[in-house]
């Protein structure tokens, strides 16, 4: 074999081993291996073609929804005022001028909210709201806004990993929903480090990218509170079913042993924060990104801990 052909033959293994690599890869689950709860090529292809749609309806200033919730939007998140809001399917206006693309949302512009609600009256509206929180100081309604901006366009809108982008990604994004099976037996600790570190900080896919740049590490808690808000939760069949999530996870569990309160005096959260801030890109020295950061509206852990049970 010449050395020009070599070449191209090792250029294509090179090519052809990541992806396989990609697709073989496997999660763990209360340190066993484990098949990881994702969509089906199918209907992640199904998923994209809704999100589409519903962009095009939005256009038109059209009503409905393309997974069954009349008044709801599966691509924005926010309502679609209509006249027939409580019908599951329906043809109908929005509520404004045929073509502007407006829905329900316009009216959170004319009719600003006031303190705090300012900081979550875009998402708040028109998804569910916690009193209650299943991590100690952290806050699942906090954690919903990153997760709307960060994380929606491959873990989907209901977490169930059909987000606009799932299917061009290898191997497909995880249901964040699947509980009993997967999620509830991973621990807060390696939730907080995939979402910072990225797949590659836990031995997966770097599909997933690490978040740690943007946003803060009270921020991440928040998110994993978000998360366990929504385990096992069913599908939806009404608009109360989707503002009411009952979640499966248990507070009391192995896998929520580490908070936000107690990870300081963690050794195996410590261990992970200083792998994550040596891999992160801009730290080292002084420029460390640990810790909280104030910011907005962000409170600390203790702080949430007070204003959540």
């Amino acid at each position: 074999m010449n050395a020009k052909w070599l070449v191209l033959l090792v250029a294509a293994l090179f090519a052809i081993v990541p992806a396989a690599m990609a697709a073989e890869k496997r999660c763990k689950a209360a340190g066993e291996k484990v098949e990881c709860p994702t969509q089906t090529k199918e209907s992640l292809e199904k998923a994209l073609a809704n999100f589409d749609k519903e962009a095009q309806d939005m256009l038109k200033g059209a009503g409905g929804s393309t997974y069954g919730i009349a008044p709801f939007d599966y691509l924005t998140g926010v309502g679609k005022r209509t006249s027939k809001a409580n019908t599951e399917t329906f043809k109908v206006e929005s509520g404004y001028s045929k073509g502007t693309g407006k829905t329900e949302m316009w009216d959170r512009v004319k009719k600003p909210a006031s303190g705090e609600q300012i900081y979550n009256q875009w998402a708040n509206n028109w998804s569910p709201s916690f009193k209650t929180s299943l991590v100690p100081g952290a806050n699942p309604n906090e954690g919903k806004q990153w997760y709307y901006v960060y994380c929606v366009g491959c873990h989907g809108w209901l977490l169930h990993g059909d987000g606009p982008n799932a299917a061009y990604l290898d191997p497909y994004p995880r249901k964040l929903t699947a509980g009993a099976e997967y999620m509830n037996k991973k621990t807060n600790v390696e939730l907080f480090t995939v979402i910072k570190g990225g797949g590659a900080a836990v031995e997966l896919s770097d599909a997933m990218p690490a978040w740690g740049n943007l946003v803060q590490d009270q921020d991440i808690w928040n998110i994993i509170a978000w998360i366990r808000a929504n385990a096992d939760v069913k599908p939806i069949t009404s608009v109360a079913d989707y503002l009411n999530p009952k979640s499966s996870f248990d507070p009391k569990s192995a896998a929520n042993a580490v908070t936000p309160l107690n990870a300081a005096q963690n050794a195996e959260f410590k261990e992970a924060q200083e792998m994550l801030e040596a891999s992160l890109a801009g730290r080292g020295g002084d420029l460390k990104g640990a810790g909280f950061v104030a910011g907005g509206l962000r409170k600390t852990a203790e702080e949430e801990a007070k204003a959540m049970k």
